[in-house]
């Protein structure tokens, strides 16, 4: 006796996308990592400005942006390699963000430690 083949039925994972403490979380998280970066960014531009006014005109300010124009591409490179991975693409896009939120809140503070730690 043969058992019948009928239509192969895939089960969807349920869209947690729908949930507003995912969109809320991501919201918050993604919106202080963007006001961090712009801090940090801030940051290096004051310090390059005081070092080109201390130098009498010699040095320029923008040298000092250096390290973060490096450090965003490249995190930006990591986050998304992480949002596309195999494990988190099983998640819902609301859902990836709100993880890698807090990931991309630490990138500025790893910015200003990178950029000062030789200097101390």
């Amino acid at each position: 006796m043969s058992i019948p083949q009928g239509p192969v039925r895939v089960a969807k994972p349920r869209d947690l996308a729908d949930r507003p403490v995912f969109v809320t979380l991501a919201g918050i998280f993604w919106g202080c990592a963007a006001l961090m970066t712009a801090g940090a960014t801030a940051l290096f531009l004051f310090v390059g400005l005081l070092l080109a006014a201390d130098s009498d005109g010699r040095r320029s300010p923008w040298s000092e942006l250096g390290t973060p124009a490096q450090q965003i591409p490249v995190s930006a490179v990591v986050l998304l390699g992480l949002y596309f991975a195999p494990g988190f693409r099983r998640l819902a896009s609301m859902t990836r963000l709100a993880l890698l939120g807090p990931l991309a809140c630490v990138v500025p503070v790893f910015v200003v430690l990178w950029g000062y730690a030789p200097a101390a």
